[in-house]
């Protein structure tokens, strides 16, 4: 008796099933590092500054001073008076005080998918002594604003206080060197 074989019946290539098991992974891999790649470019921020040498070599110049402020006991308060656009500031601590203060206000503010840091710098003139005034422009952006937090950093050549001031509109702002 002879056996009957019947033919083998041969599906397409793309009709396999072990097809999609061999190139569906790789497919899916690739697929996800496109996608991956895409959202990584247009969704990054600068991980390292632009003058990150320059920054790192201020750290310990930074640190002095803020010791230096500490040895001399220094507090500040800020108040900001909106009618006469005026921040006044009143310093209190041991030894001499300088004729200027820098300050500086920092802001984050979001702008669509980006954060951007805001930074306005204001010189107070001492009035009498302890007390320090600067006239700012900026005092009308701020009450109008939505901005309820700014990093306050006050310093001199010799020292440097810094602290956060919340609602500057309404409170007092509070720095103390002690920490």
């Amino acid at each position: 008796m002879e056996a009957v074989l019947s033919p083998i019946k041969k599906d397409k290539w793309y009709k396999e099933p072990w097809l999609l098991l061999v190139v569906g992974g790789p497919l899916v891999v690739v697929c996800a590092s496109i996608f991956t790649g895409i959202l990584a470019y247009t969704g990054s921020d600068k991980v390292i500054a632009e003058d990150y040498y320059k920054q790192g070599l201020m750290i310990n110049k930074d640190i002095q001073r803020d010791a230096k402020a500490r040895e001399l006991q220094l507090t500040a308060s800020l108040t900001l008076d909106i009618q006469a656009a005026k921040v006044r500031m009143h310093l209190t601590g041991k030894g001499p005080f300088a004729d200027h203060v820098q300050m500086s206000l920092a802001n984050a503010s979001e702008n669509g998918n980006s954060v951007n840091e805001i930074i306005r710098r204001l010189s107070l003139e001492q009035v009498a002594p302890g007390v320090y005034e600067g006239d700012s422009k900026l005092v009308s952006q701020i009450s109008v604003s939505s901005v309820k937090l700014f990093h306050v950093k006050l310093e001199t050549t010799e020292w440097r206080l810094t602290g956060d001031w919340f609602d500057p509109d309404q409170k007092v702002a509070q720095l103390n060197a002690e920490k």
